[in-house]
Order: structure tokens, then sequence, then C-alpha cells
């Protein structure tokens, strides 16, 4: 199992770079940043891509900074997420005493890993 890195850039808000929706010279703000995901996701409209690999491919080309999206919590909550799926952890005792709010975080991770997966398999 493995995450491909995406390398910090030095972007920081506010910034312009070229959006890659418009091809036009923007510029971003935390809030335009937000604004550009919404124009990516929509341009999807047979939903082919992950929220994940929208995002990636869009966006980490030179018009966001993907240090933004990834603070030390994300961080561990990857690493976590990662030892979980290798050593086959149980993440509760029971369906019961799971953390909602975990249980979700892991399967949208699992999600963005399966559709790159996926995604790698059809390259091959």
């Amino acid at each position: 199992m493995f995450f491909q890195k995406a390398e910090p850039n030095d972007l920081e808000f506010p910034y312009n770079a070229i959006s890659p929706t418009t091809g036009a010279l923007t510029y971003y703000t935390e809030e335009e940043l937000w604004n550009e995901i919404d124009r990516i996701l929509a341009e999807d409209t047979q939903q082919k891509f992950s929220i994940g690999q929208q995002c990636y491919f869009n966006l980490i080309s030179g018009c966001a900074n993907p240090a933004y999206f990834l603070d030390s919590a994300i961080a561990m909550t990857l690493e976590e997420y990662v030892l979980i799926k290798k050593f086959n952890i149980p993440v509760a005792q029971d369906i019961d005493s799971a953390d909602y709010a975990r249980l979700v975080t892991y399967s949208s991770i699992d999600d963005e890993y399966n559709a790159i997966i996926n995604m790698k398999k059809k390259d091959v």
C-alpha cells in the first residue's frame, strides 16, 4: 500500500495561477480555491473520476499548494488507515462502539485508494 505524495510548492494565499477550468490567470484566495474545486467537480458530469482524482490531477498541476490540504492531523489519519489495513487491526470491538466520524473518514480514504488502484490497473 502506498500514497504518492504531491510535493508542496511556494503558493501561499493570495496568489495568481492558471485556472484548470477556465484557462485564465486567476487571483486565488482560499474562497476562490474552493470555487475552483466546485468548478472542477462540476465538469465531471459522468463522474468518471473520484473527487480525490479530480483534485489531484487538476489542482496539483500548479494552481494549488498540496500542503494546504495536508496538515499533521490528516497525515496521521492516513498513517492510521495504512496501519489498520496492513496489519488488519480492528477499528473497534463492534459496530456499536465504533467512532462514526472515523469510520466515515476511513471509508473515504478507502474509496480513493481503490479508485487509484483501479485506475492503475487500466493503465497497465
